[in-house]
């Protein structure tokens, strides 16, 4: 479904009448489409929404900031030799660890430089000043204030590169949402009634007050009812793309089989 019959739909379901404005309607709707499609790409990791995207290390610095795009990252592989990736080009995926075990085995950032073969995941903020010298006799200086678009995640590696090697990021991205720029996504597409359900179970809390859903059982509970009802097959048949069925295989799990079958 297209944008403009998407709100089309909604406006029949939720009883407002095609040839008036609601203003308080139209200005739900991209916090509406916002909240239905966060709550699904949160809910079901889609195949389509993981992707491979490439950065560059830096010479001599073991830590790269994650792009915001990626939300869960799965692999990080580094291309060798250094350079433009090519159909000879070596990848070598690294091992995850955590941060304390990376800094136990590798303490000193500076020490042999060379091809990474474990990173850690950490936050990040801008480099500030926390502590102040115990010996001084001046006041320490306030905690910053760090704004919200300065927080992100950093990779940090082990050994630290020797050159500007190529990475590959391998994990989940947040597509854009429904809106009248983007007339169309993946699930508006594919999935409409999922969709249109998670729009439901916004729309009636705001028609209803969110507070009294739990009152109103044949409103806002019964369409997030239908929504975790729905949610299942589309749960089930993503688990056949990503090949968690049977012996890794794209078959549904057979519930009359008394012993396990070949693909």
């Amino acid at each position: 479904m297209k944008y403009d019959e998407t709100v089309s739909w909604l406006q029949t379901m939720l009883e407002i009448p095609l040839n008036q404005t609601d203003i308080n309607f139209t200005r739900i709707i991209p916090a509406m489409f916002l909240y239905a499609e966060a709550r699904i790409y949160e809910d079901i990791p889609f195949l389509v929404t993981t992707i491979t995207q490439q950065g560059r290390l830096t010479a001599l610095n073991r830590e790269f900031v994650l792009p915001d795009s990626v939300r869960t990252l799965d692999q990080i592989s580094v291309c060798t030799p250094a350079g433009p990736v090519s159909g000879t080009s070596k990848r070598t995926i690294l091992d995850r660890i955590t941060p304390t075990a990376l800094d136990m085995f590798w303490p000193q950032a500076s020490y042999k430089p060379g091809v990474p073969q474990k990173y850690a995941l950490i936050g990040g903020t801008p480099q500030a000043t926390l502590f102040a010298d115990p010996f001084s006799l001046t006041p320490p200086p306030p905690l910053p204030v760090i704004p919200t678009q300065q927080l992100y995640h950093v990779v940090r590696m082990m050994p630290t590169p020797d050159k500007s090697y190529t990475v590959e990021l391998t994990g989940l991205i947040r597509p854009a949402t429904l809106s009248p720029t983007n007339n169309e996504t993946y699930l508006s597409t594919k999935y409409p009634e999922l969709l249109l359900c998670a729009c439901m179970v916004f729309a009636s809390g705001y028609q209803r007050d969110f507070g009294a859903q739990a009152d109103d059982p044949q409103r806002a509970m019964s369409w997030e009812a239908q929504y975790q009802t729905l949610l299942k097959g589309t749960g089930t048949e993503q688990a056949r793309f990503r090949g968690e069925g049977p012996s890794f295989g794209s078959l549904a799990p057979a519930p009359l089989a008394q012993a396990p079958r070949a693909p």
